[in-house]
């Protein structure tokens, strides 16, 4: 039977992927951090989509509707400013993102 062979790929050119990586000031990957995902709705209103916390050569990925919409990537690393970042989707791509975490001032 097919049942056992079966086998459903994604077809990614019906996909929108958000994907970035994050740096520090010196250029190097930043591991273990959080990226948040937000839908911009409004002028002054998002709405909170989900998270991902980079992986260990700072990069992270998110998949989102190819619709044509707005969205805010935010950074939040543990010692460091949170650095806000938006996204143009407008069909099926991959759209790129480089965020630099800033240390806090002291």
């Amino acid at each position: 039977t097919l049942g056992d062979r079966l086998y459903l790929a994604i077809d990614e050119g019906s996909i929108a992927f958000i994907r970035g990586s994050v740096f520090t000031d010196a250029g190097r990957s930043v591991a273990g951090v959080k990226v948040e995902l937000a839908r911009i709705v409004g002028e002054n209103s998002t709405q909170k989509l989900d998270s991902r916390i980079t992986g260990e050569t700072g990069e992270f990925v998110f998949r989102v509707p190819p619709d044509v919409a707005r969205y805010r990537l935010t950074l939040k690393g543990d010692g460091g400013q949170p650095i806000s970042r938006d996204v143009e989707v407008e069909s099926a791509a991959i759209y790129r993102v480089a965020l630099t975490l800033k240390p806090n001032p002291k």
